[in-house]
């Protein structure tokens, strides 16, 4: 049983971490797609007077606010750049073959933490895009969020199982 937990745990973080890069891709589509690439003079002068007097901006957002502005706040750091969506993946994929191999209390504990901190910065993110009136992006962030319970409770389940004797 151990094992197949220890299984199951790898995957819910593989696919956490797969959510998440194509939930960034997704967020990174649409707002770029919500400015044409290619304007009339009118449409230009249009979308200058709107941002220049705030009339364009979501409502409790300054203009150019990405997803990830409250972790950014709580961290320093922007959660949503490249670098560290990459080194969070390749962290979760590491976890995922640690914990698949060598399930013992070390591991764990290091899945238990790296999780919870995602946890809540996944929070975070739902509570954004309702705000912004993303709700398939909340959705999203939700399913991940969930997928992230379910890891820490695999994850407890195999923090007090005792390994099976070698």
């Amino acid at each position: 049983m151990r094992r197949r937990v220890a299984a199951v745990v790898a995957v819910l973080l593989m696919a956490a971490a797969a959510l998440l890069v194509v939930g960034i891709l997704l967020e990174r589509h649409t707002e770029s797609g919500e400015h044409p690439v290619v304007a009339t003079r009118e449409q230009q002068e249009t979308h200058h007077d709107e941002s220049t007097d705030g009339a364009h901006a979501e409502p409790g957002t300054a203009p150019g606010n990405r997803g990830g502005e409250a972790a950014e706040r709580l961290t320093g750091i922007n959660v949503e750049s490249p670098w560290v969506v990459a080194l969070g993946a390749v962290v979760s994929v590491a976890l995922a073959v640690a914990v698949w191999l060598h399930p013992n209390r070390p591991v764990i504990a290091t899945v238990v933490a790296f999780t919870a901190a995602a946890l809540v910065l996944d929070v975070l993110e739902i509570n954004y895009q309702l705000g912004a009136d993303r709700i398939g992006m909340a959705a999203l962030a939700g399913v991940i969020a969930a997928l992230r319970v379910a890891t820490l409770v695999g994850s407890g389940y195999l923090y007090r199982s005792r390994p099976a004797a070698t």
